[in-house]
């Protein structure tokens, strides 16, 4: 017995390392090439919230806020993670982590979503809707357009909002906490089911 058993617990380390090992990479994804119109000062999209340097892909809205048209600097990009820095606090990196099971997308497809070469041109949306995104801090308002509560709060996940063209959203605040968002003629105008003041 004492023959095969060692070689056997030898053998079972072994495993046990390289699937360890091989958990890490695929931890941290394959690199993806930064696209050439992402180099240099490009800028937020949508706000953002990160919570110890991590913004996770569902969408989260807890931690500090990055407002839209914060000014950042792709550092590099895997199919898992988007690492970036904002300009006003070089040498601070932050990771968009690309959750896939919830976005339904590739790093690559979310990057335009999330960061553009150009700012956001806030002069489209009405008074009323810059003054909600400028303010967001969890808190809705009737009357606000698909456009700009994206803008505002982001992207809901996928895998609970298939489309945009749905009249229902889901946002989560944290793992534990969502909220529905209701629209009639593409505006907001009920939060979980009860409705919404302007």
């Amino acid at each position: 017995m004492r023959q095969w058993f060692k070689p056997l617990t030898v053998l079972i380390i072994a495993i046990a390392a390289a699937t360890a090992f091989s958990g890490c990479g695929r931890a941290a994804g394959v690199k993806v090439e930064v696209p050439k119109q992402m180099s240099g000062t490009v800028y937020t999209q949508t706000a953002m919230w990160e919570d110890k340097g991590k913004i996770n892909g569902i969408n989260y809205s807890v931690g500090r806020k990055i407002p839209v048209n914060t000014a950042v600097k792709i550092i590099s990009m895997s199919s898992k993670e988007i690492t970036f820095e904002e300009v006003a606090h070089p040498g601070i990196q932050l990771t968009y982590i690309n959750v896939n099971k919830y976005t339904m997308r590739k790093t690559e497809e979310l990057l335009p979503l999330y960061f553009g070469a150009k700012k956001v041109n806030l002069s489209k949306f009405t008074k009323n809707e810059q003054t909600f995104i400028n303010d967001f801090a969890g808190f809705y308002k009737a009357g606000i357009s698909k456009e700009a509560l994206i803008v505002a709060r982001g992207y809901p996940p996928k895998h609970a909002t298939a489309s945009l063209e749905y009249d229902t959203w889901k946002y989560w605040r944290n793992k534990w906490v969502y909220k529905t968002i209701s629209f009639k003629d593409k505006k907001t105008y009920m939060l979980n089911g009860n409705p919404l003041e302007k």
